[in-house]
């Protein structure tokens, strides 16, 4: 059953530009600023004789630039994320065929979670790709153009940095997808899921910036995703995070299985003709 939703889900996908945009359009802006950078640090040395000493290549050096990939990736790609979800999940309400395509309540839960799984492939799409394009564009660049090959580091903690930035990047992602997700069942629309989602990303970022002058927005801070994502990797790389372990997970877990299922229960009980 949910093969076959899969497979007819991508069949309309594959068709959709915002399919295609949500992981080249990051993809192409860090290819075309891997170029840029090193097309600018052999201006300066063919310029002004700036000496690309050890200290710069170590910044090239692998893992750096995926490193700085995927948090690229994670930054824009929140707010693609939520583009690619409302318009996926939206396209049905203003095309009306969730009718013709949900005869019964029991479908409805997984025909929303195949909408879920498919933002959740883009975004892992992105994240693998942002970086990887982005490390081998910049060594190609840099050996064609400066005829120099940066170091590689494949240290343990390296890799294990690597790695937990990713996890935190793709949590990011997931947050940003159920956010869409239930924003556009609540407002049974497209531009009515941004026009909820975006806000709810930004103040959640507000917040976070607020907090720092105390008082309520010190209160709020504890159970905004960014604020709990921050903690979560304090404790993946080892250390002490500004909330407990157990309450970081929960709320993680309510922003990505909690809304999900409340996107469910909403789908399932509205009548979706309304």
């Amino acid at each position: 059953m949910m093969a076959g939703l899969l497979h007819a889900e991508w069949i309309k996908l594959r068709r959709l530009r915002i399919t295609w945009l949500t992981p080249l359009l990051p993809t192409f802006l860090v290819l075309v600023g891997g170029i840029r950078i090193v097309n600018s640090l052999a201006e300066s040395n063919q310029r002004y004789g700036v000496t690309l000493d050890d200290t710069i290549l170590k910044s090239f050096a692998f893992p750096q630039l995926m490193l700085g990939g995927l948090q690229f990736a994670s930054a824009l790609g929140t707010l693609l994320v939520v583009i690619f979800v409302t318009a996926i999940v939206g396209n049905e309400y203003g095309f009306d065929t969730w009718k013709t395509l949900l005869t019964r309540r029991d479908g409805r839960g997984r025909f929303l979670m195949v909408k879920l799984s498919c933002a959740l492939a883009e975004a892992t799409l992105m994240l693998i790709l942002v970086p990887v394009v982005f490390q081998f564009t910049t060594l190609i660049t840099m050996r064609s153009v400066l005829n120099l090959t940066p170091p590689t580091d494949f240290a343990s903690s390296q890799m294990a940095s690597l790695g937990i930035t990713f996890i935190v990047a793709w949590l990011r992602l997931a947050i940003a997808a159920t956010i869409g997700l239930l924003a556009t069942v609540i407002t049974r629309s497209g531009a009515g899921g941004i026009a909820l989602a975006a806000p709810w990303l930004l103040g959640d970022l507000l917040v976070n910036g607020l907090s720092f002058g105390g008082g309520t927005w010190r209160d709020l801070v504890p159970y905004t995703f960014n604020y709990n994502l921050a903690a979560f990797e304090a404790y993946l790389y080892g250390n002490s995070g500004d909330v407990s372990l157990i309450h970081c997970i929960a709320i993680l877990l309510i922003y990505t299985v909690g809304f999900s299922l409340l996107a469910v229960v909403i789908f399932r009980r509205r009548d979706i003709a309304g």
